[in-house]
C-alpha cells in the first residue's frame, strides 16, 4: 500500500476514534463521577482524551497529505501532545486510585456504566490494532502513541467490568481502584517514553 493510501486510512481511523471515543468517553465520565467507579472514570477520561488526541492526528495527517515537507514537524508536535496527555491522565488516575484505596471507597454499579464498558470492550481493541498497524507502516510514533491510548481505554473498560464483578459478586471493594492504579503506571511509562524518543530524535 502506498503512503497516500496509508495516510487516508490513518485519517479515517483517527476520525472513527474521535466519534467512538468521544461519545463513549463523555458518557463514561458522567457516569463515573456519579457512581464513584474509578476504572470507569479513568476509561472515560482516557477515551475523551483519545478523541482529542485523534483530532490532533487528523491535523497531522492532513498536513502531510497537503504539505509533505512539513510532515516531520507535525509528527513531532503530535507525538509531544499525545505523550503529554498520557502523563497527565496517568497522574490524575494514580492520585485518584490512591485516594480511593486509602479512603476504602465503595463504587456503585450502574447499568449504563456496564453497557458503556461492554460496548467499548467490543469496539476499541480492533480500532487500537488497526491504528498500530498503520502507525508501523507509516513510521508514525504519534499514531502509535494514540493506539496505546485506545488500547488503554479498552483495558480500562475491561477492568471496569471485572471490578464490577469483583465488587458485586465477591465483595472485593478495592479491585476497581487497584485496576485503575495499574493502568496509571502504564500511562506514565508510555508518556515518558514518548518524551524520551523526542529527546533522542532532536
Amino acid at each position: 500500500m502506498n503512503r497516500e493510501r496509508l495516510l487516508e486510512r490513518a485519517f479515517l481511523l483517527s476520525a472513527a476514534s474521535v466519534a467512538i471515543s468521544g461519545v463513549a468517553g463523555g458518557f463514561a465520565v458522567a457516569v463515573g463521577l456519579a457512581s464513584g467507579r474509578l476504572s470507569l472514570l479513568g476509561f472515560g477520561f482516557d477515551a475523551a482524551i483519545d478523541a482529542v488526541a485523534s483530532v490532533v492526528l487528523l491535523w497531522r495527517f492532513r498536513i502531510e497529505a497537503r504539505h509533505p515537507a512539513r510532515a516531520e514537524r507535525a509528527e513531532r508536535l503530535a507525538e509531544r501532545v499525545v505523550g503529554g496527555v498520557l502523563i497527565v491522565l496517568g497522574l490524575y488516575l494514580g492520585m485518584s486510585t490512591i485516594q480511593a484505596l486509602v479512603g476504602d471507597s465503595h463504587p456503585a454499579a450502574t447499568p449504563i456504566g456496564l453497557a458503556i464498558s461492554l460496548v467499548s470492550v467490543i469496539l476499541l481493541p480492533p480500532l487500537s490494532v488497526a491504528k498500530a498497524r498503520v502507525a508501523a507502516s507509516l513510521g508514525s510514533r504519534a499514531l502509535r502513541a494514540d493506539s496505546i491510548l485506545t488500547a488503554v481505554a479498552a483495558a480500562l473498560a475491561l477492568i471496569s467490568l471485572a471490578g464490577f464483578a469483583a465488587t458485586e459478586w465477591l465483595g472485593i471493594t478495592w479491585a476497581d481502584a487497584v485496576g485503575g492504579l495499574v493502568i496509571a503506571v502504564v500511562l506514565l511509562r508510555e508518556g515518558a517514553s514518548a518524551f524520551r524518543r523526542q529527546g533522542l530524535s532532536e
